[in-house]
């Protein structure tokens, strides 16, 4: 189930629409809502850094505790032993974070394809979630990008940037909200910075990712 501002999200269905259709509908109605535009809005303003094994501390040069994620890989880290964990070279792919908002234990994936989705939160959630637990789990995807035909992209507005389903992204950010929808655990979604928001267009009409990844420092000392 899928929360947003801490109330559940709930949209328009049809019953006689296919699962995918669904899926879209889902994706496009949270692309839209005021809280998440609100913070994709705040997010391009954040400025790229490069991160070091090696960071300077107020005690002078430190050695900083990371894990990097590659393509379809994921990783869960324990709070505490990690400082930074993230991805990148993302630009059809989405970076997915969960995290236990009660125990901090935080799990990275980049994912590249509809077919790993399933499968691949089984495997993000089988050590955050106890299976007796209904535990809250904040939830960012980042990446993605509309990656549609330059005329198209050049001559159409925000919006029907947003709900064009073409390319690789679309369906991708469309399996992975479905199936956090379908699932019994409570899903806070905090940031879904993909295809329209995360994208720009140059003199030409190509479009680009805003960005490409993304790294979490301590994931577990925030709600």
């Amino acid at each position: 189930m899928i929360f947003v501002g801490g109330d559940s999200f709930n949209f328009a269905n049809s019953s006689s629409s296919s699962s995918s259709q669904q899926g879209s509908n889902l994706l496009l109605d949270l692309m839209k809502h005021p809280i998440l535009e609100s913070v994709s809005q705040s997010f391009k303003s954040i400025q790229e850094r490069k991160v070091s094994s090696r960071e300077y501390g107020s005690e002078g040069l430190t050695k900083s505790k990371y894990v990097y994620i590659f393509q379809r890989e994921y990783a869960t880290v324990h709070p505490g032993l990690v400082d930074f964990v993230g991805t990148d070279e993302a630009t059809t792919c989405v970076g997915l974070v969960i995290r236990n908002q009660l125990t901090g234990m935080t799990s990275v994936a980049h994912l590249d394809s509809p077919k790993v989705v399933d499968f691949g939160l089984t495997q993000m959630l089988s050590l955050i979630v106890d299976d007796t637990s209904d535990a809250d789990l904040d939830v960012h995807l980042i990446g993605g990008f509309e990656d549609i035909a330059s005329k198209h992209a050049h001559s159409t507005t925000g919006s029907e940037r947003i709900s064009k389903p073409d390319g690789y992204s679309f369906p991708l950010c469309t399996k992975i909200i479905e199936s956090l929808q379908k699932r019994p655990e409570n899903f806070h979604i905090k940031t879904l910075f993909v295809l329209g928001h995360n994208t720009k267009w140059d003199s030409q009409g190509n479009a680009y990712p805003i960005f490409h990844g993304f790294m979490s420092l301590k994931p577990w000392t925030h709600s």
